[in-house]
Order: C-alpha cells, then structure tokens, then sequence
C-alpha cells in the first residue's frame, strides 16, 4: 500500500501539471507549448524522409526524438500537447516516487520533492513545455541513483540525458570529480556514448549527429541571456544600433548593437574557462577530503549555472536546469542549502514574470520587464557567487571532516 505522504505529493503532482497545462494558453501570442507544436510538425515532416539528427541536420541530439515519440502515441497521435503533459507528469511523479523513496523517506527526502513541485509550479508552463524537461526527468533518476549508490548507473542516466539536451553533463562532471571510481565512470559512459552512436550509424546517420553542436554555435546573444542585459539597457537608453530583432532560421528574439558579435563569440570559451574552474574548486575538494555527496551536489549546481550565466542563449527553460543541482543540495544537507532552495524558487517565480507573462513587453523594452530581467539575471550571478564560495570552502584542508 502507497504512502499517505507519498500520495498527498503524487496527487499534488497531478495537479501541478493539469495547472500548468491548463493556463498554458492564458497569455495571448505567447504560447510557452508552442515548441512542443513545433517538435510536432517536425516528426510530421520527418515521415517517409530523413530522420532528423541522424541523416539529416537539427537544433537537438537525435534521441530527443524520443520523447516526442512517446508524446505523440500518449496524444492519440493526434493531440501531442495532451500527450506530452501526461507523459512529463508521469515522469515528473515517479522521480518524486524515487526521491522520497515512495513515501518512506527522510523529512530531507520530502522537502526536495515538495521544492520541486513547487519550482515547476513557479517556473510556469515553459517548465514542463520544452524538451529541456525531460532532460532533467532523466538527470533527476541519476541524482537518485548516485544516492542509492549506483553510480554506474547514476552516469548512465546522465549521459543519456546530455544526448537529449546538453545541460546534464553538468551533473555527470560532478559525479566523475567526486567519486574515486573515475575509470569504471569513464567506461560506462563511454559505453552509453558508443550505444548512442552506433544506433545513430544503424539508422544511417552520417555527420549529421553532431550538427546539433554546429547549430547551436551559430547563435547570436538571445534576449534573456544574462550578457544580453548590456545591449537590452542601450536600446531602451536610445544607444545608435542597438535593439532586438527576430532570426528566422533559429527562431528566436537575439540582440543587435555594438561589439554584439564579438562578444557572442568570446561566450563559448569564457563558459568553457568557467567550467574548468568549476572543475578544478571541485578536484580540490575531493583531495581535501571533503565529502563526496556534497562535492557532487555543489559541482554540479556550479557548473549547471557556469552553462546558463555564460551561455549566449538565455531561453526561459534554462532556468529548470537548476532543479536537479538544487535538489541535491537539498538531499545531501550542502551547509546553507536554503539559500539555494529559496533562491532557486525566486529565480522560477522572476523567470515566470518575464516569460511568458511580460514577453511582449519585454519586446517593446518596456521599463518593468527589463526590470525584472535584470534583477532575474543579477540573481543567477549571485547564486553562481555562492556556488563558487562554497566549492572553494570544501577545497581548503579544513574542510576535512
């Protein structure tokens, strides 16, 4: 027999995501589902021709392709919004199942699975609407595994998520830095990557299951990204040149001004220096001694915001990327994690605000949606600040326990 508590969180779930669903289509021309409408028309296009990320070029890995499957076949084929709900809300309450241990759990166990309700609940419809989603359904089943133990496992699950939406690796560089069985992680996700493959190169695929890496390079600085703030300011200060136009091959609301170009290339390796920080605070901390669930929570919440602060790409649903981090900050008691709870359910609710709720005045660069751009974007700044401190603090020898 389920748990009480456990059932109070499934049908709190339930309930979530019929909400999210529900007043999805609230907000006028801005449609938080109409990426999963799009993922729709591209498995309708793809029928009889090549499969995209495999034989022919797309914006994601090939296996992202397999959600929008499973999404379809739940819809009736004929009703994927439907179909992709009920298969993120079917994900979304086993992970809280696994994380609680279906009811019987620590009290720690229950605050990170009401936290995660209440992240998708103040993160609004784009925080179950994009593929990112089921990403973090995956990584989540990782966090569970590492906690369990099962750390082949656990990089299973976070290797195969990167292969849906890149961001996990972020996850699976903090379990490698800290756990001592760094060769048998090593070949395990070798493996995962190698199975990935193979299937690709069985279906035909050619260089085309790399081109998600090429499109994403092509970028310009969109909007919501944290560095985009600069150029947002100057067109609403009158700044000669500087505005927000529409790319029509990516589809998306990128800046135009002064120097946006060069800066949108120095972005990639200014992540990439992050990001070896990042893992350099965390190799430090697993030879210092430090504790290796809280090297991992850390590691991993760290680098999760170096990918979203230096990514020249600020889509709204980069801001689900922190739950899984935040979630095991929670689990493994980071001393301070509720300055990561709380400001984890802050940014949600700021990210809400701005999209979809303000968008369309963030398009007209009006004073109150910068506003809360800004103020969204300095907290992600500030939350990689914390990040970093911590990690340096179980870096130094007496973080030893």
């Amino acid at each position: 027999m389920l748990n009480r508590k456990f059932l109070a969180l499934a049908g709190s779930s339930v309930l979530v995501h019929a909400f999210l669903f529900a007043t999805s289509g609230m907000y006028g021309r801005v449609a938080p589902f109409n990426d999963v409408l799009l993922y729709g028309w591209w498995l309708f296009e793809m029928q009889g021709g090549p499969i995209l990320g495999v034989s022919a070029d797309w914006v994601y890995p090939y296996p992202a392709l397999i959600p929008i499957f499973v999404a379809t076949a739940l819809g009736g084929g004929v009703n994927i919004l439907l179909g992709w709900v009920t298969m993120m809300a079917i994900l979304n309450t086993l992970l809280i199942g696994q994380i609680t241990d279906w009811g019987r759990g620590q009290s720690k166990a229950f605050v990170a699975a009401w936290f995660w309700l209440g992240f998708l609940f103040l993160l609004g419809p784009v925080a179950i609407g994009r593929i990112d989603a089921v990403a973090t359904a995956i990584a989540g089943f990782g966090l569970v595994a590492f906690s369990n133990g099962k750390i082949r496992q656990a990089v299973t699950f976070f290797t195969l998520g990167a292969w849906v939406k890149i961001w996990p690796i972020a996850t699976a560089l903090g379990l490698f830095l800290s756990s001592n069985l760094k060769k048998n992680l090593l070949l395990t996700a070798s493996i995962a990557v190698s199975a990935v493959l193979a299937l690709g190169l069985l279906l035909g695929g050619d260089l085309s299951l790399f081109s998600f890496v090429s499109t994403q390079g092509n970028r310009g600085i969109q909007i919501e990204s944290p560095i985009a703030t600069i150029w947002l300011w100057a067109a609403k200060l009158g700044t000669v040149g500087a505005g927000i136009y529409f790319d029509d091959v990516l589809l998306t609301n990128q800046v135009s001004g002064p120097g946006v170009a060069e800066v949108a290339a120095l972005m990639t390796p200014a992540m990439a220096v992050a990001i070896a920080i990042t893992a350099l605070l965390g190799w430090r901390a697993a030879r210092a001694g430090a504790d290796s669930s809280q090297v991992f929570a850390i590691v991993s919440l760290t680098a999760v915001l170096d990918l979203i602060v230096f990514n020249k790409v600020g889509s709204p649903q980069f801001i689900g990327w922190l739950a899984v981090p935040i979630i095991a900050v929670i689990i493994f008691q980071l001393q301070g994690w509720r300055v990561a709870m709380v400001g984890g359910l802050g940014l949600a609710a700021l990210t809400y605000l701005i999209y979809p709720l303000y968008y369309l005045d963030l398009m007209g660069l009006g004073w109150l949606s910068i506003g809360l751009l800004t103020v969204r974007n300095l907290g992600l700044i500030l939350l990689l600040v914390w990040a970093n401190l911590k990690l340096g603090s179980l870096a130094k020898p007496q973080a030893v326990r």
